[in-house]
This record gives structure tokens, sequence and C-alpha cells, in this order.
């Protein structure tokens, strides 16, 4: 059984992850982050220097080995759900949570972190603002996080240890945690 959140950024699937793969004693893995080890590069500087379509086959690796795992609590990027091949082997004995929240919030969240703020790729081209970027990434990407999710989350008014609670008590009542 693995413990899967998908999401946008700045809906807390890194802090949330590792909170409750402490609570559950699994190996816990961020997928960016191990794109950026293996890149030796942020994620903006790996969308700068070899572009996105570089940065999305790093990404599908790391999620495919992530998800290889037997037992394991994985945060995604918030576009790993892009590549139908990742949703499938997240899915497989896997519980995926969609981590969600108002761009609003989700926006506020990721300005305010200045070092996550400084790794994340730049603005969409057509986008006028960062929330105005969530808000089309959101409107882009619902049916792809709604067809890859067991559940859904929202993370507005949660602590991050809120999130996990929340997550832990859904597999609970699933009987996917004893």
């Amino acid at each position: 059984m693995k413990l899967v959140l998908i999401g946008l950024r700045g809906s807390g699937k890194s802090t949330a992850g590792k909170i409750a793969a402490q609570r559950l004693d699994w190996p816990f893995f961020d997928t960016d982050g191990i794109v950026q080890e293996r890149a030796g590069l942020s994620i903006r500087e790996l969308f700068e220097q070899r572009g996105e379509g570089a940065f999305r086959e790093l990404e599908s690796a790391a999620v495919l080995e992530c998800a290889a795992n037997a037992r394991a609590v994985i945060a995604t990027g918030g576009g790993a759900v892009l590549d139908p091949r990742n949703v499938a082997a997240l899915k497989l004995d896997g519980f995926v949570v969609h981590l969600s929240a108002e761009p609003a919030v989700l926006w506020h969240r990721v300005s305010h972190d200045t070092t996550s703020f400084q790794k994340r790729p730049k603005l969409l081209e057509n986008a006028e603002s960062g929330i105005d970027e969530l808000k089309k990434l959101m409107l882009a990407r619902a049916a792809i996080y709604a067809s890859a999710r067991d559940v859904e989350v929202d993370v507005e008014e949660r602590s991050p240890d809120e999130v996990a609670d929340a997550v832990l008590l859904l597999m609970r009542t699933r009987g996917l945690l004893k």
C-alpha cells in the first residue's frame, strides 16, 4: 500500500506527506526533490536550461521508481498526473489523495515560502499573475486530478498536521490501515 499525494503547488503535499510518513513509519519520497537532486538544478533552472520535456522525463522516472515501493508516502509534483503512465503506476496498490484549495490560498502559501518560490518554474506565458496561473492550471488539470484521485481533501483551513490526520483517518475508514 502506498499513500500518494497529488495537487497543485502550495497544497502542502510535501509537508503533510512527511508528517504522514512519520506517523506511519513509512519511507517518504518527494518526486520534485528527487528530480532536483538528480538534475543538480532547481526545478526553475531545469525548466529554463533544459525545458519542460526534460523535466517531465526526469519526473516520470522518479514517479515510477517511487511507485515501485511496497509501502511509501509519495508527494508528487503538481503536473506528475499529466502522464497517464505515472497515474497508472501511482494507483497500483496506491491510495491517491488530491490535496486542494482555492488558487488565492495556494498563491499566498507559495509566494510566502521564499525557498520554494525561488525553485518553482516561472509563470505560464499566458498568465497575468500567480493567482491567474494557478486558476488556469486548476481548470486545465481538474478532470485529470478527478480521475486520478481516490479522495479529495480540502487543505484551506487545515494545518499540515490536520491534513495528515485527515488523510490517515480516510485510510483507516476505508480499511487501508489497521
